[in-house]
């Protein structure tokens, strides 16, 4: 008997599991649970006097980081991503490069960016390219340093959700910011050699100034005499063990949203973190 090329496809589709993941590149819902936890809106959109996101212009730009105004991340043809292609976010997003050939500057975490899989990019690009265009032109700070380079990246494989180790590193490092503000730099530049170490200044709402946390086990006063539980309970709500209130530096209510796996997984890397000594 004769199987037919078509038999024989719809064969095996009818034999693939019916459980397979469904990660496909430019998921609108995964690039905004991305955008999410990797907090973007913390530095993307502008604050009132409380400190607070203006609701109306949530990745709109305007905020602060690292004493730049931030750009306009929706997608306003005339002041914010409207012209953009989805593919010349994803440029920006691993590389870098905007459109017109100037190059993002830090603190953009293109260090860390760099590692995101294609399909977690361009679901990104595909979710702020889904949002409505709120106009809100922010002025560029003129150029005072060159930009750093890295290699140019044209493909990033999808990490193993299942595996807590890769999976794990890739939410720590890639995602959720948290080797970007607890790493130390030399010359500039992130110091992997120390990840985790903190000493990193950052501004404190209200006023003042807080130094990033050493979040290795050669911390012992830090998270590692912690368990998972309270680690959790810091990163997505910002209280201590002793119940402390952690300076609001950290957007505890963007991390709160992680998934109960996702945020197993990151904590379960932070246990594997080299031990750093620190003052």
């Amino acid at each position: 008997m004769k199987i037919t090329l078509r038999r024989m496809i719809a064969g095996l589709l009818l034999s693939l599991p019916a459980t397979m993941p469904a990660l496909a590149a430019g998921d609108v819902a995964r690039g905004k649970y991305l955008v999410t936890i990797g907090i973007c809106e913390g530095c993307h959109s502008p604050r009132d006097a409380q400190d607070r996101i203006i609701e109306s212009k949530r990745l709109a730009g305007g905020g602060r980081a690292g004493g730049l105004a931030t750009p306009n991340l929706t997608p306003d043809a005339e002041t914010g991503l409207g012209t953009w292609s989805e593919a010349d976010v994803v440029e920006a997003l691993r590389n870098g490069h905007r459109p017109d050939g100037s190059a993002v500057r830090p603190p953009m975490g293109i260090f860390f960016y760099k590692g995101f899989s294609d399909q977690d990019a361009e679901s990104i690009a595909a979710y702020l390219k889904s949002l409505a265009p709120v106009s809100n032109k922010v002025e560029r700070s003129p150029v005072t340093a060159a930009a750093p380079t890295y290699p140019h990246v044209d493909h990033v494989a999808e990490p193993d959700h299942r595996d807590p180790q890769s999976y794990g590193r890739y939410l720590t490092q890639t995602v959720s910011h948290c080797l970007q503000c607890h790493t130390p730099r030399k010359d500039g530049q992130i110091d992997l050699t120390r990840a985790g170490a903190g000493g990193n200044t950052y501004r404190a709402p209200g006023g003042g100034s807080v130094v990033s946390s050493n979040i290795t086990p050669g911390n012992p006063d830090g998270i590692a005499k912690w368990t998972d539980e309270q680690v959790k309970t810091a990163i997505t709500k910002g209280l201590r063990p002793d119940s402390g209130r952690i300076v609001d530096v950290m957007d505890f209510s963007l991390y709160a949203q992680m998934t109960p796996e996702d945020l197993t997984m990151l904590v379960g890397y932070l246990r594997t973190l080299p031990a750093v000594v620190t003052k």
